[in-house]
């Protein structure tokens, strides 16, 4: 008799599908009693674990796997589908971030992370945060002006 791993998903994050894949592999190493190695039984994991909306995306996958590496085609297809096309995440990038209650540490890391793909410098987008604090800077002048 096979002995069942015990393994919980890591909640699945729009934003950043690259991210959720190396999550899942570190669980699959983690697993009691020993790690998960086979293609199937962490296609199957996933399969189980993934969000409605993200399952019908990838529909044609989980309907019809891989015979040879469900696993591989499955994460592939999350990624490649259901995430930011280069395009996208450029536009995001070059846009900026809104700072709402985060601090600008904050917004430098997610447009670090937003940039890794795209071989942009850190200078650049150092730049690109201090343009932001200069307008945060700006907005609390002219509020402050206003409750004068």
């Amino acid at each position: 008799m096979k002995e069942v791993s015990a393994v919980k998903i890591p909640i699945f994050i729009p934003s950043d599908t690259s991210l959720l894949f190396p999550m899942v592999e570190s669980t699959f190493e983690l697993a009691i009693p020993k790690p998960i190695t086979e293609s199937r039984t962490k296609y199957n994991h996933c399969v189980e674990n993934l969000p409605p909306d993200i399952a019908m995306t990838v529909r044609d996958i989980i309907i019809s796997p891989d015979k040879t590496d469900p696993y591989a085609k499955l994460k592939n297809g999350v990624i490649y589908r259901c995430g930011e096309s280069k395009s996208q995440e450029i536009r995001r990038l070059l846009a900026g971030e809104q700072l709402s209650d985060r601090r600008p540490s904050k917004i430098l890391r997610m447009m670090q992370r937003r940039a890794e793909n795209h071989n942009v410098a850190d200078s650049l987008l150092l730049e690109s945060s201090i343009h932001i604090s200069v307008n945060i800077s700006v907005n609390i002048t002219k509020s402050y002006r206003n409750c004068r």
